[in-house]
């Protein structure tokens, strides 16, 4: 008996041992390695965005996956992607009248999406998207970084929004701070705030890798002008719809010569936009589309913002991703729009820079979701180097 009992209990024992070892991506404590490496860089390769969960949600956050089911989680691994990247509206997730600025409530749907998604092992980014949508709009930081008090508010958020996260083992969650900072007119501000919200993320998670990156929106200009940080755990980030008079074409959030915009062809020459001109008698409209075509945008040139991405990087010795680019399908002709998702993603593979499309589904999206419904689009699949069928 006394024999049975001690079986009974070796064997109970190595269950939670095994039990532990299988969930061991989930938490931070069995981490990899031990600050920025080719493990985490190897994750970031492939990713896509998983917006209007908590941020651009409609109604209160909700389970993700009222949002996104399993399903999706299951088709995004069978397509061959590595990582999601989860935009966070901070209004979602923080409450002035706590201490610690934390909304609890919404915390633990977070973690348990977070906790589902780790469990397909993809890796995560965690994007701070925007200060508050409803009151921003596209203004995604607001007043970070030209109201002090706010931005000592924001890094001492960003301190506890960190502490929360570091329950997550630090090779499969990568923290971002400010998504597409824009402080216009005032861009000379942002590194040095920035190197300050990343000293507050420091101090809640010291072992995971953070994201920086340039002001107005992010774009691949800013980057080139950053002085990169003395720190050994950081990746820096661009975004990428250049050019815009083709990615956003008929894009309602646009500028206004944008929006009336359609079937602007990919590649760009005089003779591809010659007809196209005549349909749009605002000289503004009918000028832009002329340097479009003069500025003969094929994959060459995309090829050639690329590699300045990539000499940057090596100037300064550290690893670059792009986490966000796209083209606004509603108006884009198909076979435009997959030429120039096809360029620019052989461009970043090319140098080595790994990606992050926006997005899984919606107007930028990979796949096409009716009624429940998901299905891929196969030749924006293949133009991205997916598994297709």
């Amino acid at each position: 008996m006394l024999r049975m009992s001690k079986r009974l209990f070796l064997f109970g024992l190595a269950g939670l041992i095994v039990g532990y070892i299988l969930t061991a991506p989930l938490t931070a404590s069995p981490s990899e390695t031990n600050g920025l490496s080719e493990v985490r860089i190897a994750r970031l390769a492939k990713g896509i965005n998983m917006p209007s969960w908590f941020w651009l949600n409609r109604g209160s956050v909700d389970e993700l996956e009222k949002r996104y089911p399993d399903a999706d989680f299951q088709l995004i691994k069978k397509l061959g992607f590595t990582n999601v990247r989860v935009p966070i509206d901070m209004a979602n997730i923080y409450d002035k009248t706590q201490p610690d600025f934390l909304n609890k409530t919404n915390l633990k749907y977070l973690d348990r999406g977070i906790r589902k998604i780790l469990s397909y092992d993809l890796a995560i980014i965690i994007d701070l998207h925007s200060i508050s949508q409803k009151e921003g709009g596209s203004d995604y930081s607001g007043p970070l970084g030209r109201d002090k008090t706010f931005t000592d508010t924001f890094c001492r958020f960003w301190t506890s929004f960190a502490r929360h996260l570091s329950q997550f083992d630090p090779d499969w969650v990568i923290l971002e701070p400010m998504n597409e900072p824009v402080l216009s007119g005032k861009e000379e501000n942002w590194p040095p705030v920035q190197k300050k919200v990343i000293a507050a993320i420091h101090k809640g998670a010291p072992r995971h890798s953070i994201l920086a990156t340039g002001a107005q929106w992010s774009n691949l200009d800013t980057l080139l002008e950053l002085e990169p940080l003395k720190d050994q755990n950081i990746i820096y980030n661009f975004h990428f719809y250049e050019p815009h008079i083709f990615t956003h074409q008929g894009a309602s959030w646009s500028s206004d010569w944008v929006k009336p915009l359609r079937d602007i062809p990919y590649p760009s020459s005089p003779e591809a936009v010659k007809d196209l001109i005549v349909k749009y008698p605002d000289e503004r409209t009918a000028n832009n589309i002329k340097s479009y075509g003069r500025q003969r945008w094929n994959a060459e040139k995309i090829e050639g913002r690329m590699r300045l991405a990539s000499e940057w990087a090596n100037k300064h010795d550290v690893k670059i991703i792009c986490n966000e680019w796209g083209t606004y399908k509603r108006y884009c002709p198909p076979n435009y729009r997959t030429a120039w998702l096809r360029d620019v993603r052989e461009s970043c593979e090319k140098f080595g820079i790994g990606w992050c499309m926006w997005t899984f589904d919606g107007s930028f999206g990979v796949v096409n979701r009716q009624n429940q419904k998901v299905t891929v689009d196969k030749d924006v699949a293949k133009a991205l180097g997916l598994n297709v069928e």
